[in-house]
């Protein structure tokens, strides 16, 4: 393994932006990023694209369109929580493994109102089903609680008659 350096960041303003779409401020940080590094979208030869509510729409490809870039391999990721740090861990190994000279990650997000308890998580409907059948990041939360507890109950009264 090679090291891996980071050459420029980027970050808008934390926000909600119904005006915009997902790519559209995805895109915003790429620019912003590129331009702290000081290097061109064309100078960039793998993307790796994090998003939770819309991760089947290939937002990373989306976010491409928008500033610029096309035909370079684009990884989308999701993983709750840990959705930008997994792009970003994807672009890391890419360069550090020497398949790639220079990566790009880019977490992006638009939160409903609810946040992750099921708001429209994603500016565009189309994309999303976020709140209209609740939030599967939260069924999942919730699904591991009862288990616990119930495994929790289970070892109490087994407790009890021994």
């Amino acid at each position: 393994m090679r090291n891996v350096y980071v050459l420029g960041t980027g970050m808008i303003k934390f926000g909600r932006y119904p005006e915009k779409t997902v790519p559209e401020l995805g895109g915003q940080a790429a620019i912003l990023a590129l331009k702290d590094a000081g290097i061109a979208i064309k100078d960039v030869e793998m993307f790796a694209c994090g998003n939770l509510y819309q991760s089947n729409a290939m937002v990373g490809q989306r976010i491409l369109q928008q500033i610029g870039q096309t035909g370079i391999p684009v990884i989308n990721v999701s993983n709750a929580c840990a959705t930008g740090s997994t792009a970003f861990r994807e672009a890391y190994m890419s360069v550090a493994s020497g398949m790639y000279d220079i990566s790009m990650a880019v977490g992006v997000e638009q939160m409903g109102k609810q946040g992750l308890l099921g708001g429209t998580g994603g500016g565009d409907p189309a994309y999303s089903t976020e709140g209209k059948v609740g939030s599967g990041l939260m069924r999942g939360y919730r699904a591991h609680a009862q288990v616990r507890d119930q495994a929790r109950a289970l070892r109490e009264n087994l407790g009890e008659v021994a």
